[in-house]
């Protein structure tokens, strides 16, 4: 008996409604468990939109099939290696990252299901939660043309009676010795995971964002932020560490394409390759990719920059370089 039907139309439909029920929830002035719930409906929408992408490329979505048993369709964690494995995510979303996202949200989601989770981790999760978002948004954008934001509006902002909470946050926490370990164990388990997509060269813009009191995009998670204050003598507080804005570039020229290299095929690359791309696409003057303090001599490149020129292949870079050569004959020649 072959493996049932499955339709991509109904798997992406599904997956985009879940998505939206996710945000919807979570934006509720007044719920009980949103967080929970909210993250669930988030991890369910992206176990979705993978599979959707298996089938659309011809991957199967079920186990192998137990005598006597009906098929089962793989977890979100298969899915998720099976991607991986067979190189399905689209130019520009850095694989790596997204993977690390998910799996931070798929391990809060677990705890939930089987017990719960103790109070404040929603706080440490919601970087985590936005960047999904838009993650998800880019991939299904991609994969199947259709657009999340076509469904909703972008430029709400959240109403309340206090103001919105800063990357620096102290939040009560239960203050028994089992509920701190609980929120240490899952802070160290955050950590690993985004101490493995950084040592692995992800584009740490992809895992988690974190926004300043003004509501800004202020900067890419690392490990250290994850570094939490608990502490059972310390009132049960949990403090989100704040780093320095500059580790949004944290990568010099010399850095940057050797990151590059590790991520793509294709022969190695060199400065004279960013130099080109530079000339062709401004990219200094993209602050998503580079960025120069008013008293440096050279500009400093994020990890967009890494994922965006891993996504070209040599193609690109040989017609810039004929491009680059012709128009400095064209300016010697103007010259004289």
């Amino acid at each position: 008996m072959s493996a049932p039907y499955v339709s991509i139309q109904r798997l992406i439909d599904n997956s985009l409604s879940a998505m939206l029920a996710a945000v919807e929830v979570y934006n509720k002035p007044q719920m009980t468990y949103r967080d929970e719930v909210s993250v669930m409906l988030v991890v369910n929408a992206w176990e979705l939109a993978l599979k959707a992408a298996l089938r659309q490329n011809r991957k199967s979505i079920f186990y192998r099939k137990i005598p006597g048993q009906r098929y089962l369709s793989i977890s979100i964690d298969d899915a998720l290696g099976r991607v991986n494995g067979a190189s399905l995510w689209p130019q520009g979303v850095d694989g790596a990252a997204t993977t690390a996202n998910i799996k931070a949200l798929t391990e809060y989601r677990d705890r939930a299901i089987h017990l719960y989770n103790a109070d404040g981790l929603g706080a440490m999760i919601h970087p985590f939660l936005q960047q999904n978002v838009l993650n998800y948004r880019d991939f299904v954008l991609a994969r199947f043309k259709k657009d999340l934001a076509d469904s909703m509006t972008w430029q709400l902002l959240p109403l309340g009676a206090t103001t919105p909470a800063d990357a620096v946050q102290f939040m009560k926490a239960d203050k028994s010795a089992t509920i701190v370990a609980e929120v240490e164990e899952f802070v160290n388990e955050l950590r690993d995971l985004v101490d493995d997509a950084e040592a692995g060269g992800a584009d740490m813009g992809r895992v988690a964002v974190v926004y300043d009191i003004h509501l800004r995009s202020q900067k890419h998670v690392t490990g250290a932020d994850l570094v939490v204050a608990v502490s059972p003598t310390a009132d049960g507080k949990i403090a989100i560490r704040r780093t320095d804005p500059n580790q949004t570039h944290p990568y010099s020229a010399t850095e940057l394409v050797r990151r590059v290299n590790q991520k793509r095929p294709g022969r190695e690359l060199n400065k004279h390759d960013l130099q080109v791309i530079c000339w062709k696409e401004q990219l200094r003057d993209n602050t998503r990719y580079a960025w120069k303090h008013s008293n440096a001599g050279s500009h400093v490149w994020s990890g967009d920059a890494v994922a965006y020129l891993a996504s070209l292949d040599d193609k690109v870079f040989d017609r810039l370089r004929r491009e680059y050569r012709e128009w400095q004959r064209g300016e010697r020649a103007r010259r004289g």
